[in-house]
């Protein structure tokens, strides 16, 4: 396997894993990677340097995302339900749930009015099964990330069903209705959710609903064993990049970056749009 090969070169440096977040923290303000920033990772990725990220993104955005940096490393998507590698197009691990328990949780939301969308895997590849919906957000929502060879979406008419091997619930609309949701779930076993607002509608809103255990940290603790890391360096600007923060070794803050994570972090770095990330393992790695 690759990383093995790779992990056989290395005889300069500590093995420290550095894993960053994506949006807020190594993506800038228009949602890329800056030319400066991929030229340097790949740099230091030729170096040595044991690096990768940790999103909630799915394989159908960061794919392409990524494409200018050359990932060695598996990375960590749908805050860690998914360990995937980019460089073969395979699923590492995936996490996910118990059918009861998918099947408890869609069934406690089936008369909302909200229409969930279901990620499951089938075949080696993510499929989103959905039911047809007016709402104008969540239709550009599954437009914009049609027509990719690493995500399906599947329209499904009559009883909602779930499937098996169901990695995520996503729900997304009027922020008072996904809390509503929210807690309509509190009381179901087996799940881990996440309900947070957008960042530029604050009234929208999304729900993540996970299988119990799932997390960036578990998945990035995963990934340290596999790369023989001893030390966990990590960058996130966001509440749910605080698990990983608190699993890692040293942790970094974009200045951009929520108060409570800049407080929570090891140091503050420059932000996601002066390419703090890159900068900052540019000189930490070669010092």
């Amino acid at each position: 396997m690759q990383v093995f090969l790779f992990l056989g070169i290395m005889t300069q440096h500590k093995r420290t894993l550095y894993i960053s977040d994506l949006d807020g923290t190594l993506l800038n303000d228009n949602s890329r990677i800056t030319s400066h920033s991929a030229q340097l990772l790949n740099k230091l990725i030729d170096e040595g340097m044991l690096f990768s990220i940790a999103t909630a993104r799915t394989p159908a955005t960061v794919v392409e995302l990524m494409t200018d940096v050359k990932l060695i490393l598996p990375t960590i998507l749908m805050t860690g339900a998914l360990i995937y590698d980019i460089a073969t197009n395979r699923y590492i691990s995936t996490t996910t749930f118990p059918h009861e328990v998918s099947s408890q949780l869609i069934d406690a939301v089936a008369d909302s009015d909200l229409s969930p969308m279901v990620y499951y895997i089938d075949n080696s590849l993510l499929h989103v099964a959905y039911r047809h919906t007016d709402d104008a957000r969540q239709r550009a929502f599954m437009e914009c990330r049609t027509g990719t060879p690493y995500k399906k979406y599947v329209e499904v008419e009559g009883l909602f069903t779930a499937p098996q091997k169901t990695v995520m619930i996503f729900f997304m609309g009027a922020y008072d209705k996904l809390q509503q949701i929210h807690e309509r779930i509190a009381h179901i076993a087996g799940h881990r959710s996440y309900l947070y607002c957008d960042s530029l509608q604050p009234q929208q809103g999304y729900l993540e609903i996970y299988p119990a255990g799932t997390s960036k940290a578990a998945a990035i603790k995963q990934l340290a064993q596999l790369a023989q890391a001893d030390e966990i360096v990590v960058f996130g600007d966001n509440l749910n990049d605080i698990p990983m923060f608190d699993i890692a070794h040293r942790s970094y803050a974009p200045e951009n970056a929520l108060d409570e994570v800049k407080r929570r972090a090891t140091h503050v770095i420059a932000s996601n749009d002066h390419d703090g990330v890159a900068e900052f393992l540019r000189e930490e790695f070669r010092g």
